[in-house]
């Protein structure tokens, strides 16, 4: 809908750019206006539309985009011809574009090169030396977790089974959640936050470690639903991470050591090569170390 907008607007330009090819200034079918020697074009206006505006809004949007781009432009203007130290914001552009093209450099070349992926018996290794490392800031937990309308059916039943960690207590709890849990959480194999089953449940827990310390489960029923939460296993803040939840660290800081050895061996490289290739040139006397007094 809106390249229709940007096709009715460009023809109510039409007019302009006639008389502007008339007058001697620069146009083309793809121009819609000129400030001086700087042209906004269809296709830029067509790629800064945003989509799914109606006819009204993308001519609106037009007329504002138009008139910002040639505000911009003469401010622009204005601002090179009154600014004295124009040098100096130059430089500061090319360093950042310098910087950003190494950046985007260095970014595809991990992306290519850098290994993200290890060996279960190199991770292991890494968390048993450095197992001080990975203590706990919050609680977390390993069980099972329910909430089921308080009208559900079998709701005795439900209770015996949901304590139960047996392959065949588990089918019956799957099969009655498919059809009668509002939330079904399994996590009988994987270590859980504590404040995100917290925040699932409207109980008052107080005290995550006195909770824990106190329960092996609960059954709380409130506004027409009954929540059921079993658990097996728990660790509280300060404690050793168990290996599996500190596993994702692992990987991230044996990631980010794999990338921070590719970035110093990249330069190392290019240093070596361009000084055997003599595209560095030392242009003042004595050794390579600078001393404050050599370059004044």
């Amino acid at each position: 809908m809106y390249k229709v907008s940007i096709i009715v607007l460009c023809a109510a330009f039409s007019a302009c750019l006639f008389s502007a090819c008339r007058s001697g200034l620069q146009s083309d079918e793809n121009s819609l206006v000129q400030v001086g020697d700087e042209i906004l074009s269809r296709q830029e206006l067509a790629d800064a539309m945003p989509e799914g505006l109606s006819r009204a809004d993308s001519t609106d949007f037009a007329d504002k985009y138009i008139r910002r781009w040639i505000c911009d432009v003469l401010l622009y203007r204005m601002a090179q011809k009154n600014i004295p130290d124009i040098e100096r914001i130059d430089a500061l552009v090319e360093k950042y574009r310098r910087d950003l093209v190494i950046f985007e450099y260095r970014k595809r070349l991990v992306n290519e090169r850098v290994t993200k992926s290890f060996d279960e018996q190199e991770m292991l290794d890494y968390y048993e030396r450095n197992s001080e490392m990975f203590r706990l800031h919050e609680a977390i937990l390993k069980g099972l977790f329910l909430k089921v309308p308080e009208n559900t059916p079998n709701l005795g039943q439900l209770k015996k089974w949901y304590c139960s960690t047996n392959p065949d207590g588990v089918e019956k709890i799957e099969k009655y959640a498919l059809k009668n849990a509002v939330i079904y959480d399994y996590f009988y194999d994987k270590w859980i936050p504590f404040e995100e089953i917290v925040n699932n449940i409207p109980y008052e827990f107080g005290d995550a470690e006195s909770f824990l310390k106190t329960h092996h489960k609960l059954e709380f029923n409130k506004n027409g639903y009954w929540y059921l939460l079993n658990i097996t296993e728990y660790r509280l803040p300060g404690e050793e991470m168990p290996y599996d939840f500190a596993r994702a660290q692992i990987q991230e800081i044996l990631t980010n050591s794999n990338r921070l050895n590719f970035d110093r061996e990249l330069e190392e490289n290019l240093y070596r090569d361009a000084e055997k290739s003599g595209d560095i040139k030392w242009l003042y006397k004595g050794e390579k170390s600078i001393e404050k007094e050599s370059i004044k």
